[in-house]
């Protein structure tokens, strides 16, 4: 008998679509660390909402592993998963952060120096300032190929671009990101 950890993940998508639930424990136990990453990379890490919403993203996989199309990369679907579960908590947060910032009082108009403390060590990793300098889109693409080196046509994919509008992206994203990186340096 074949184990479930010496199949492709094609093979184990299909055998979970076909309701084998040891199968698609098996593909979230090979992509859970890297999709948490990309979560926390995209969310920060405070309180457990990126373990969350890894997990969320790991869930919707499995309701929908019967649309899953073995012409792409397993990763490719399950990151543009996860990419939207991002998408939609961020959305949330911001109208949460809308109707908090409505409904508080005025703030004093001098700036809190542990905001800005925070602020300040936030632009000391790169990962941190790509999230901060970087549309979604851009972030997204850098990632994909700089940490998961996915193809330009995978990242394509993701994102719903074609190719060659990824490269630009990329070309954008590298550039914007030396700008801010050049600064951090000096």
């Amino acid at each position: 008998m074949e184990l479930d950890g010496d199949l492709d993940d094609a093979e184990l998508a299909r055998r979970a679509a076909s309701g084998c639930i040891e199968s698609f424990a098996t593909l979230a136990t090979r992509y859970q660390v890297r999709i948490v990453h990309y979560v926390r990379s995209r969310v920060g890490s405070n309180g457990g909402e990126a373990d969350d919403l890894a997990q969320e993203a790991l869930v919707r996989a499995w309701r929908s592993i019967a649309t899953y199309d073995d012409r792409w990369a397993f990763s490719t679907w399950l990151f543009t998963i996860a990419r939207h579960a991002c998408l939609n908590h961020v959305r949330a947060t911001r109208r949460r952060r809308v109707r908090e910032t409505v409904s508080a009082t005025e703030a004093a108009t001098s700036p809190d120096p542990c905001e800005s403390a925070i602020t300040e060590e936030r632009f000391g990793r790169l990962w941190d300032v790509a999230a901060t300098t970087l549309s979604e889109r851009q972030f997204t693409a850098v990632w994909l190929r700089y940490v998961e080196a996915k193809s330009l046509a995978e990242i394509g994919t993701v994102l719903a671009m074609a190719e060659s509008s990824v490269k630009v992206s990329l070309f954008r994203a590298r550039r914007r990101l030396a700008a801010h990186l050049h600064h951090l340096v000096d």
